[in-house]
């Protein structure tokens, strides 16, 4: 299932999901940019994705991946065939991409078993045609992640995901996401552009100093003597059922829990 929207003149976004039932389990957006295809939906979508790309006609020039999750980099193996251009992605993410694992039967479901695809790995920047595209690294939702500066767009795949979290990955790290967030308000951008939603600059911020404050509550619990089971019974004890449903099918690879040790430090990895 593909909805669109025109964002700008050359600048679309294209957000993907297999359908069930009439509505996907789970939307995932990415972005045509100027000949840029930026991250590129999941591999259960990847035909449908790459049929609209050739209907509407638009001249792809390189694909970039945020990412090596499926639901990013899922279609960037048909669109490198479909399109004959480079795949471009982070360094980190090349052992990932070239040779995919078997993952979790629900994420097969979802977004489907990624399939092999060759990059071509990059540094800081990039230039490809008149644009000049500064690649940050912003680890903490995968270790892999990057996001892109071009012009004042900023592409930020799936770093923010909600101004006020309740729900993350097992393998994700809250204090590095902190510190990756400290280094986009850094950048002279307007808009932040990720797979789950488009972000004013004010509401990065505000992302911020939710993720802060909640890690200050969740500290101050803990030093009461609460243990990480408590503490979110404390917090989040009313969530949306999509929460919890999230949970029971992940097995807990997305849950509550996991953001709480995240904010405690027990999941962090300093970073180079």
């Amino acid at each position: 299932m593909l909805k669109w929207k025109k964002i700008d003149k050359d600048f679309l976004s294209i957000s993907v999901g297999k359908e069930y039932n009439g509505e996907p389990y789970y939307w995932t957006t990415f972005y045509y940019y100027k000949g840029l295809i930026i991250d590129t939906g999941c591999p259960h979508t990847a035909e449908e994705a790459a049929k609209f790309i050739e209907n509407m006609k638009l001249s792809v020039k390189a694909i970039l991946l945020t990412h090596h999750h499926e639901d990013h980099s899922g279609g960037a193996y048909l669109f490198k065939e479909r399109f004959n251009v480079n795949v471009f992605a982070p360094k980190k993410s090349m052992e990932i991409l070239v040779n995919p694992q078997e993952i979790p039967t629900y994420r097969q479901i979802v977004w489907g078993q990624p399939k092999p695809v060759k990059i071509i790995p990059f540094d800081t920047k990039l230039k490809i045609g008149y644009l000049l595209i500064r690649i940050i690294n912003t680890p903490g939702h995968s270790f892999d992640h990057v996001s892109f500066l071009i012009e004042r767009n900023l592409f930020i795949g799936d770093l923010i995901a909600n101004t006020n979290p309740i729900i993350i990955m097992k393998e994700e790290d809250s204090i590095t996401v902190i510190d990756s967030l400290k280094t986009l308000l850094k950048l002279d951008f307007e808009i932040a552009f990720g797979g789950h939603g488009v972000w004013k600059k004010d509401e990065v911020k505000t992302t911020l100093n939710n993720m802060l404050k909640l890690k200050r509550s969740v500290e101050t619990l803990q030093h009461t003597g609460l243990n990480v089971e408590q503490i979110v019974e404390k917090i989040f004890y009313n969530v949306p059922k999509k929460v919890l449903l999230m949970e029971e099918i992940s097995g807990l690879e997305w849950a509550r829990k996991n953001l709480i040790e995240s904010l405690l430090g027990m999941k962090h990895k300093p970073t180079n």
